[in-house]
């Protein structure tokens, strides 16, 4: 079944070459979504899907939503184990040379990978950075989940050598968003979240939290998250919807606790990534 690369669908068939002159591979130009796999099962699967739909629409890339499904459909029936990661890309495919995006089919990457859960760091908790690679502001790319990622990559090449499992990104000297996660820092029994409306990703499990603690009392503020902020936090953790959420012990020289609110949080998920 699942081996070490995984099995990958282009355009509903099994293959594992693109054209070179696909636009994702030559500009960057699509979207894609991470999604977590429990026994055969996609976490939050709908909510992926209708994200994707939503910026497709916005950079005027074509959704079939009902190949889509079709093709996560075949990929679960082929996972046996307990995790894996399921990714969709989207791109605009195949025109001539150039920026301009002309009309034309879009082409569906559909992937299933080999995945195992850091429970340590669910239960421990994580140190983390603040990245020296900066976010660059763009207000019509805020929140999308599109394949341009050379900051991250800029910024995970970055942790990799400083020895950090995940580091925080900024623009201006406001904390926007981890290197592969959203943030949430907890001060004076407040919730905070940044507003990503300068860029970043809108995750879908920045969503959940956002929802599950309005659900359970707890005063929710989107806003601007600088370093006074942060140093002042009681709480903060980072979360994304295949890791989870990941307490933060350590900001660089700033120590943190595993407090309530993380702790209560957790717990609202904990069926949801973990045996």
């Amino acid at each position: 079944m699942l081996g070490t690369l995984g099995f990958t669908l282009i355009n509903g068939q099994f293959q594992e070459h693109i054209s070179a002159e696909n636009r994702g591979l030559a500009y960057g130009d699509g979207l894609f979504e991470t999604i977590l796999v429990r026994d055969s099962r996609p976490l939050w699967l709908e909510d992926h899907l209708c994200r994707l739909s939503e910026a497709a629409k916005q950079l005027a890339i074509p959704c079939d939503l009902v190949k889509l499904k079709r093709d996560c459909a075949l990929l679960l029936t082929r996972i046996d184990q307990p995790f894996a990661v399921l990714k969709i890309v989207l791109t605009r495919g195949h025109v001539s040379r150039g920026y301009t995006p002309h009309h034309a089919p879009s082409e569906r990457i559909v992937s299933v990978s080999n995945y195992t859960q850091n429970r340590n760091a669910w239960e421990r908790g994580i140190d983390l950075a603040l990245c020296q690679t900066p976010l660059s502001e763009q207000t019509q790319l805020a929140g999308i989940k599109h394949l341009n990622r050379l900051e991250q990559v800029l910024a995970a090449e970055e942790l990799l050598r400083r020895g950090y499992p995940e580091g925080l990104m900024m623009q201006r000297g406001l904390i926007v968003e981890g290197s592969r996660s959203n943030v949430f820092c907890v001060a004076n029994d407040v919730l905070i979240t940044p507003s990503l409306s300068q860029g970043g990703v809108r995750g879908i499990m920045r969503q959940h939290i956002i929802k599950h603690a309005i659900k359970l009392g707890i005063d929710v503020r989107i806003r601007d998250i600088g370093i006074s902020t942060l140093q002042r936090a009681e709480e903060v953790f980072v979360c994304n919807s295949v890791f989870g959420l990941w307490p933060a012990k350590k900001i660089e020289c700033m120590h943190k606790s595993i407090g309530p609110v993380s702790r209560l949080l957790q717990r609202e998920f904990d069926t949801y990534f973990y045996v």
